[in-house]
C-alpha cells in the first residue's frame, strides 16, 4: 500500500484534516462585511468541510469546496446533508495545482490550512486573480510566534515547511501581492489539541493494531506522534494565525 493511503486512514475517521474550530470560522468570518446576498465562495482543500458547513450556515450563497480527495469529499456532503445545506455546497474533486477557474470570478475565497501547499506567496497570488475587485480572503497559514526557535524545533521546520515566517512576515507578503489586511489573530491552542490531535492520536492507536506488523504503516504513523509531540513540547513557539484581507 503506498504511504498517503496510511496518511488517508488516519484522517478518514478524524472530525477535520488540521487544526480549526467554527468558533475562529465565525469570528473570521465577521470581517467580511460587504457581501452581496448570494455570495460566490471558494473553499480551497476544504477536507471533511467543518468550515464549508459552517460558511453555508453563515450565508445564502454558494460554496464550490475544493479537494482532491474523494472520501473528504463524501463526508462533507454527508455532514452537509444532515445540517441541511448540501443545496449551497458543490464538491469538486480538483487539485488547488490545477485551478483554471475564470480571474474575478469569486465573492470570497477561503482557505483553512491548506494554502501552504502551493506556497502562501503563490497561493496569495492565485487567489488574487480569482477573486473579484473588493473581494475577501480568509487563510490559515502556520506561522513562528517567537525565535530563535530551540534545535530540535528548528530541525522540525526546516524539513516540514523552510519557509515559515512569523505574523510580521506573513503580513509583508499580504501586502505585497495586492491585498489590504482587514485583521489577524491566532487560533487557540484547543483548536489544535482537542479539534486535531487528540483525534489524531486516536486514530493511530486504533490503526497500530491493524497494521502492527506492517513496518511502512508504523514509519507514518510514528512521524504523526512526533508532530504530535513536538506541538505539546513547544506550542508557544508556533501555531495557526487567521488572516483575513480584501483585494485591493
Amino acid at each position: 500500500m503506498d504511504s498517503m493511503e496510511y496518511f488517508y486512514e488516519i484522517f478518514q475517521s478524524m472530525p477535520r484534516g488540521g487544526p480549526g474550530d467554527s468558533h475562529s470560522t465565525q469570528k473570521a468570518f465577521e470581517y467580511l462585511t460587504n457581501l452581496p446576498a448570494a455570495p460566490r465562495i471558494l473553499d480551497i482543500g476544504c477536507g471533511h468541510g467543518m468550515q464549508t458547513i459552517e460558511l453555508a450556515k453563515l450565508t445564502k450563497g454558494t460554496i464550490l469546496a475544493l479537494d482532491s480527495h474523494q472520501p473528504f469529499l463524501d463526508i462533507l456532503m454527508k455532514n452537509a446533508h444532515t445540517e441541511g445545506v448540501e443545496k449551497q455546497i458543490h464538491p469538486m474533486n480538483h487539485s488547488m495545482m490545477e485551478m483554471d477557474f475564470k480571474n474575478n470570478s469569486f465573492d470570497v475565497i477561503w482557505s483553512e490550512g491548506a494554502l501552504y501547499i502551493m506556497g502562501f506567496q503563490n497561493g496569495l497570488r492565485k487567489c488574487h486573480e480569482l477573486l473579484k475587485t473588493q473581494g475577501y480572503l480568509a487563510v490559515t497559514e502556520a506561522v513562528l510566534f517567537t525565535t530563535p526557535l530551540p534545535a530540535a524545533l528548528q530541525q522540525f521546520w526546516d524539513e516540514m515547511y523552510p519557509v515559515i515566517q512569523d505574523v510580521p512576515g506573513n503580513i509583508a507578503l499580504i501586502q505585497n501581492e495586492g491585498f489590504r489586511l482587514l485583521g489577524h489573530f491566532p487560533l487557540p491552542k484547543s483548536s489544535w489539541t482537542d479539534a486535531y490531535y487528540v483525534p489524531m492520536q486516536n486514530s493511530i492507536n486504533h490503526l497500530k493494531k491493524n497494521y502492527q506488523d506492517t513496518p511502512a504503516a508504523l514509519q507514518v504513523f510514528a512521524e504523526f506522534e512526533k508532530e504530535i509531540k513536538m506541538y505539546e513540547q513547544y506550542s508557544d513557539y508556533y501555531g495557526y494565525e487567521f488572516f483575513i484581507m480584501q483585494k485591493q
